[in-house]
């Protein structure tokens, strides 16, 4: 039992945009609660796993008063008479509250160990999604008696509802980027009022260069959402053919240019300061794959990751996983419909390789000497950004990228990092 792979990663990983602060993380808590604490008579079925209880205890207790059915998965709620009915540690740092209801339903799982900076963690929540019961199933695998019964009793049978969750994601985002932005404007205060020093200056204007790009990427998500809403609506609508192959074709130059948006959005955030803290190389890979996953489905291009092995870095992971994503975003744009873009990793005692290849159209032998070159690009709207700061940035942490050859089979990229 104690070898079972922790399922609820796979949860984070896939519905988590960004990180979230402890203080966003508690009014999302809060927010997930709320309904089954207004309407005491709500029939619902609540698992709970929380390592620290001090600033839920509020809401907890009003929970008390429910006719849910609560089932814990930690010690810490044995005070409000919740029995920890886990059967072993599969969870490990991994806390969550899940709702299952016929009325409502709702998921919040978070894991503070998946960030490299304190108070931070990706976040998983939905609201009536389909997925919620997927997820309860395998948290009732985890139990000391067999739940499983009273969690299909109220598994609700409703569609799913992308665009509600949607909406609220972005909600929270908005929610969390003001708090950082408070956050960000306290610490530039502190810098330049104590130091007259160029290295802690720079820190606080980087600083504020991740909030710019959060704020772009938040405004981005509106885009992108409404662009979704509009092309579904404009297939029920009669007009003229041409008038609506302009309109789809208005749309898909919108979504493109959000997404060049975005890449560059990417190449900001590692222009900050180097900052080296310890975290594992094999989750941040396995969450880069998740994010891009989105963009190869689009491009129907397989995304591949081979088996990583489990390696511990002391390095500046928001540079890495921008190089790596990188990478990752300009082998799919190189492939054709039904190629192939594989990640892998390599380790030895003194140094970690992670190799972007992919089958796609080969990089001219001409201009394979040129790509880290800066202002160097062959797509008609980059910003030729891309690869020489990927090579600035790895070169700051003491590592190389290199083109390791580019021929008709394959392209094989290279970054080596010193373990």
């Amino acid at each position: 039992m104690k070898n079972k792979f922790n399922t609820l990663h796979k949860y984070i990983f896939e519905n988590s945009v960004k990180e979230y602060h402890k203080e966003t993380l508690l009014g999302l808590f809060r927010a997930i609660l709320e309904p089954v604490i207004q309407d005491q008579n709500l029939d619902a079925c609540i698992l709970f796993k929380l390592n620290d209880i001090s600033e839920k205890e509020a809401i907890v207790k009003r929970l008390c008063f429910s006719n849910s059915a609560i089932f814990s998965y930690s010690d810490c709620l044995a005070d409000y008479g919740y029995e920890n009915i886990q059967v072993d540690e599969i969870w490990n740092t991994t806390e969550f509250v899940l709702i299952n209801g016929s009325k409502y339903s709702a998921a919040l799982i978070w894991d503070y160990s998946l960030s490299s900076k304190q108070d931070f963690t990706p976040v998983c929540f939905m609201y009536n999604s389909k997925i919620i019961g997927d997820i309860a199933k395998k948290i009732a695998e985890n139990s000391r008696f067999d739940i499983r019964e009273i969690v299909l009793k109220y598994t609700p049978d409703r569609r799913e509802n992308r665009l509600l969750n949607k909406s609220i994601n972005i909600l929270a985002e908005k929610y969390n980027d003001l708090y950082e932005e408070i956050l960000y404007n306290e610490l530039e205060k502190t810098h330049l009022a104590t130091q007259d020093d160029t290295i802690q200056v720079a820190q606080a204007v980087s600083d504020k260069a991740k909030f710019i790009a959060h704020e772009i990427k938040n405004n981005l998500s509106i885009i992108n959402l409404y662009s979704t809403i509009i092309d579904k609506r404009i297939e029920n609508i009669t007009v003229d053919k041409e008038i609506l192959e302009s309109l789809k074709t208005a749309i898909k130059n919108v979504t493109n240019a959000s997404e060049n948006v975005s890449v560059l959005i990417n190449d900001l955030r590692g222009l900050s300061a180097v900052y080296k803290t310890e975290f594992d190389l094999k989750e941040l890979l396995l969450s880069v794959v998740m994010q891009c996953s989105q963009k190869a489905q689009q491009s129907d291009v397989k995304l591949e990751i081979q088996k990583i092995p489990d390696c511990k870095l002391f390095s500046d992971r928001t540079k890495i996983q921008s190089v790596v994503m990188n990478l990752i975003y300009n082998a799919l744009e190189a492939c054709n419909v039904g190629s192939c873009v594989n990640i892998d990793c390599k380790k030895t005692a003194k140094n970690v390789k992670i190799i972007v290849k992919n089958n796609g159209e080969k990089i001219p032998v001409e201009l394979q000497e040129k790509i880290f070159d800066a202002d160097f690009t062959t797509k008609s709207t980059g910003s030729g950004l891309g690869l020489n700061l990927c090579r600035s940035q790895i070169q700051l942490l003491d590592g190389s990228i290199n083109l390791v050859s580019s021929n008709d089979d394959e392209t094989i990229f290279e970054v080596l990092l010193p373990v």
